[in-house]
């Protein structure tokens, strides 16, 4: 590992780290003893496992990636969402190339934990939105929602983001300026 990428790795957890106890600080008290955020790392992958062959996935993403994935962009964001002792949500981003936004790449809720009382999209967008403003970006982007009910979805959380189709060899997504 590079000097300059171990310089960046270092530099960019304690964001991540703040990130997300920003993202915990914003729950509601009567969650935050339920509520834990981490990074996507060997403990929520093994946690993974267990949901990882559901036959109600939406996706069928092998979040054993995401260790490349944070190696290869430093600036990255990594989260994982805990309800209890049990796994709720993974989710992966990084900034764009000019690091003026933020982008969501992966984001997976567990099939068989409902965050009851709480919407996990609430958790992930406020620990993505704090990220972006402490590495100064200017927008947040969820990259290729799966359809339109959760497009829908997202923006009845937060009426800010504003959908932009695919255009020019690029996916569709959801942008909030910040």
């Amino acid at each position: 590992m590079l000097a300059t990428h171990f310089e960046a790795k270092t530099r960019y957890g304690a964001m991540r780290d703040q990130a997300r106890q920003i993202a915990w600080e914003a729950l509601p008290v009567r969650v935050r003893g339920k509520i834990e955020l981490g990074g996507v790392d060997n403990k929520a992958l093994v946690a993974f496992r267990t949901w990882q062959h559901h036959p109600n996935r939406k996706v069928d993403w092998d979040w054993t990636f995401a260790n490349r994935y944070c190696f290869r962009y430093p600036k990255g964001f990594d989260l994982s969402v805990w309800f209890g002792n049990r796994l709720s949500t993974l989710a992966l981003g990084r900034p764009t190339y000019h690091g003026t936004s933020l982008r969501m790449d992966f984001v997976e809720k567990s099939p068989d934990l409902p965050m009851t009382g709480f919407p996990a999209f609430i958790v992930v967008n406020t620990a993505y939105q704090a990220y972006a403003q402490l590495i100064g970006a200017k927008t947040f982007r969820i990259i290729k929602p799966m359809n339109e009910k959760l497009v829908n979805y997202y923006m009845s959380y937060d009426k800010s983001f504003e959908y932009h189709p695919a255009a020019n060899g690029n996916p569709c997504y959801l942008e909030r300026q910040l």
